[in-house]
């Protein structure tokens, strides 16, 4: 009842109309409001039971096979010991990463939990690695990730020194305390010698995010997270 808003006497003589004209269109609205004032104490709220995190890993791929299967970069090199990957942190149904940004925002983005494919069309998913258990509520995970999104710039963005493994490692252990299996960002900790051997161009890599948005700052200066793409938008970036 937007036209209502301020003026109480208007707002119960239009309630006592709708409740005679269609007694359960009241009903619903009801039910719509409990739902919202639910949804919104949830968000504040620590969770009664523990939710899962997983650091959620993918292939890097270029090009396409003659199958129409994606080609990995990493075909054979998990084998040496070594592996190009691209990581987010999963918590809430939300996957949380890092990319590559020249447009003065954030370079932290958030999409549903493993469908960065959808978004990034050179990965493809490899697996979800449990890190652990947190009782943090919703409300405190933006917190984290708000302060986060200040710190990582999408500009600061380095293949070696500060990728989205680094992202990742940071925040697993902001939320549980242990960071990434080693794997995932072995060929950055040996530096920037074994990615010249994989002949790997560092601004493919930083530029791997083509497709997601990033929104402005807000007007007290702070970067908020970029918001995950609907489905709309997953299907155009996937098609």
């Amino acid at each position: 009842m937007v036209d209502t808003q301020g003026d109480v006497p208007k707002a119960v003589e239009k309630y006592v109309e709708m409740a005679n004209a269609d007694p359960q269109a009241v009903q619903q609205a009801s039910k719509e409001a409990r739902e919202k004032a639910s949804n919104a104490e949830d968000y504040y709220l620590r969770p009664e039971k523990p939710v899962p995190v997983f650091c959620n890993v993918y292939d890097l791929a270029w090009g396409e096979e003659k199958d129409g299967k994606k080609k990995k970069v990493n075909s054979g090199l998990p084998g040496m010991g070594f592996g190009i990957y691209h990581s987010g942190i999963e918590v809430y149904g939300r996957e949380i990463s890092f990319g590559f940004s020249d447009d003065g925002c954030t370079g932290v983005f958030e999409v549903p939990s493993r469908c960065a494919g959808g978004v990034m069309p050179r990965i493809t998913f490899k697996e979800g690695v449990h890190m652990g258990n947190i009782n943090r509520s919703r409300y405190e995970i933006d917190h984290l990730l708000n302060r986060l999104a200040d710190k990582y710039t999408g500009e600061s963005y380095d293949l070696v020194r500060r990728n989205c493994n680094h992202f990742s490692n940071e925040l697993g252990v902001c939320l549980v305390g242990k960071k990434i299996p080693s794997y995932i960002n072995r060929p950055a900790n040996v530096g920037r010698v074994a990615l010249n051997i994989f002949s790997v161009p560092a601004i493919a890599i930083g530029r791997i995010v083509d497709g997601v948005k990033k929104s402005g700052k807000k007007e007290d200066g702070k970067q908020p997270v970029v918001e995950a793409p609907s489905a709309q938008r997953l299907a155009v970036a996937a098609g």
